[in-house]
């Protein structure tokens, strides 16, 4: 009877050591669980006080005091606009804009003759800082539009030089010149915010291309963009190098230099891929795609939340503070004038 009660009692000890060692152990493991998810917060908290810093960062502006301050001024500006902008770009989508360089192309720049200026409809210089009517004559469908693109492009940031209105052309710039052409019989068939997209558009051409962050050569640096097709080759901190970085290294034979002959090509490249460009007609160039990006961003409200590629191609601008006090810019003049005018030219 002593054996078995001192057998029953080793064994309600070992039980009980057992039982501490277990509870030691489940601690141990929700101390480290704990450790981990402190570790998470604090990291997630670096990161939202760096994304912070970033916002609270004074800006020289006449019309904010910080990023942050810019960034939702330009939407409060837009908000009552942002929904006809964004119909603007998609228009882009239409077929007489997919076929541009395309076998089915009717209306080709490379084959238009540049040279004859008789085909000029209304041309306007910059001169002594104002847009001047030098050649033709403005009609009443582009009246106002001349106004318009003189107020809205930043000089200080773009080479821009000459208006052009000529018949049966994309709209278009030249960024060596610092040309931007318009068709004069498509306008009477555009709304406003048509209009309006396309110009912010062209002027992220001449942003994005600007010939001061770039070199004509043709080689370039493994780690810097080339753009073969003009022979460019873009410095490491310009846009056009920070985009490729951040978004065309994966699609250098596929796309980036591919050029598509037919619009179905471009279609189905644009179904595979729907959730890394903003519409299919940033499908037809590298530098359309970076453009087409640079419109939503200008005409959209701020999105905090990426979901997509395409999305985080939009966001990819708000990291230049120049950028995003541009927009706040741009979205105010736009308001005033619908404000006053009724109208944005």
């Amino acid at each position: 009877m002593g054996m078995v009660k001192r057998m029953i009692i080793g064994g309600f000890v070992a039980f009980v050591v057992l039982l501490a060692g277990c509870e030691e152990e489940e601690k141990a493991v929700a101390d480290l669980v704990e450790t981990e998810k402190v570790e998470e917060v604090e990291a997630h908290q670096e990161d939202e006080t760096v994304v912070d810093e970033y916002w609270s960062q004074p800006i020289d502006s006449e019309i904010c005091k910080t990023i942050w301050e810019c960034r939702d001024l330009g939407d409060t500006y837009g908000s009552e606009h942002f929904t006809d902008f964004r119909r603007g770009i998609e228009r882009s989508n239409e077929m007489w804009y997919l076929d541009v360089g395309t076998e089915e192309d009717e209306n080709s720049l490379a084959e238009f003759d540049w040279e004859d200026e008789d085909l000029i409809i209304a041309r306007y210089e910059i001169i002594e800082d104002e847009l001047i009517l030098t050649k033709g004559e403005e009609m009443s469908i582009f009246k106002g539009i001349p106004d318009l693109v003189h107020t809205l492009y930043d000089r200080n940031k773009v080479n821009f030089q000459v208006l052009d209105f000529r018949e049966d052309v994309y709209p278009h710039v030249f960024v060596k010149e610092g040309k931007l052409g318009m068709p004069s019989n498509w306008i009477g068939r555009w709304f406003q915010f048509d209009t309006v997209a396309t110009l912010i558009h062209e002027y992220g051409h001449l942003l994005t291309m600007n010939q001061e962050n770039l070199v004509n050569s043709d080689t370039c640096p493994a780690d810097q963009f080339f753009l073969q097709r003009y022979e460019e080759c873009y410095n490491a901190n310009s846009y056009m190098n920070l985009f490729y970085h951040s978004f065309w290294k994966g699609y250098e034979e596929q796309w980036l230099h591919a050029g598509y002959g037919t619009v179905e090509e471009r279609i189905a490249f644009y179904e595979e891929h729907k959730e890394s460009f903003v519409t299919t007609y940033a499908t037809v160039r590298p530098y359309e795609d970076i453009a087409e990006s640079f419109s939503h961003f200008m005409l959209t409200p701020y999105n905090d939340s990426p979901q997509t590629v395409a999305e985080e191609k939009i966001n990819f601008f708000y990291q230049f503070p120049e950028l995003v006090e541009y927009r706040a810019f741009v979205l105010k003049e736009l308001k005033d004038r619908k404000d006053e005018m009724w109208s944005f030219y």
